[in-house]
Formats: structure tokens, C-alpha cells, sequence
């Protein structure tokens, strides 16, 4: 996560730090699904970073379409992890007003 940091201090690009960000995400989870089941501080540090990343997504629905896909995606493939992984993820997901919205047309 310092290198993430470093990165945005250096770059001080909002966007691609968010898309490294999530790819941290992304890598954990193919890892795990790769590898078994980790630790629960491996989870929390994965939901930290998604968090960070569903937090920005949730100020402006641009970043949330750049990203929606891959949001989708890393959730789609946390099913079955253990440590509430799966489900902290799709929790953050759903805060997302964009993703509100998109849920209630599905249901209509």
C-alpha cells in the first residue's frame, strides 16, 4: 500500500492511482482463488483499498463508469472467499448511489 501512495504523491493522477488501487484489489483475489484462503488481514487490507476506491466512485458517477466493469468483475470473483471478503465487498458496492439505481431497474 506505500507503493500506492508513493505513486499518487509522485503521479498526482487521481485516476490511474485509483486504477492501481483497484487492481491491487483485483490481484488479491485472483491470488486467493489461485492459491486458497489467506488471512483476515489480508482481507481487511483488500476492503481497505476498495473502499478507497467505491469512496471515490461515489463522488462522481464518470470514475464509476470508468471503473463499473472491473468493480463488477472483482466482486463476481470473491464468491466463495472466506472472512466476509465477498460480502464486504459487494456491501461497499451497493452504498453506490449509481449502483442503487441500476439494482432497482434490474428488480422493476
Amino acid at each position: 500500500m506505500d507503493a500506492i501512495n508513493n505513486f499518487k504523491k509522485i503521479s498526482g493522477d487521481e485516476l490511474r492511482t485509483l486504477d492501481l488501487m483497484l487492481f491491487y484489489v483485483e490481484v488479491g483475489t485472483q491470488f486467493t482463488n489461485a492459491y486458497g484462503d489467506i488471512d483476515g488481514r489480508f482481507y481487511d487490507s483488500m476492503i481497505s483499498m476498495f473502499r478507497k476506491v467505491i469512496s471515490e466512485c461515489a463522488k462522481d458517477e464518470k470514475i464509476f463508469k470508468v471503473f463499473h466493469d472491473r468493480l463488477s468483475s472483482v466482486i463476481e470473483d470473491s464468491s466463495g472467499i472466506a472472512w466476509g471478503y465477498h460480502d464486504a465487498l459487494w456491501d461497499l458496492y451497493l452504498s453506490l448511489d449509481w449502483v442503487a439505481d441500476e439494482v432497482w431497474e434490474i428488480v422493476e
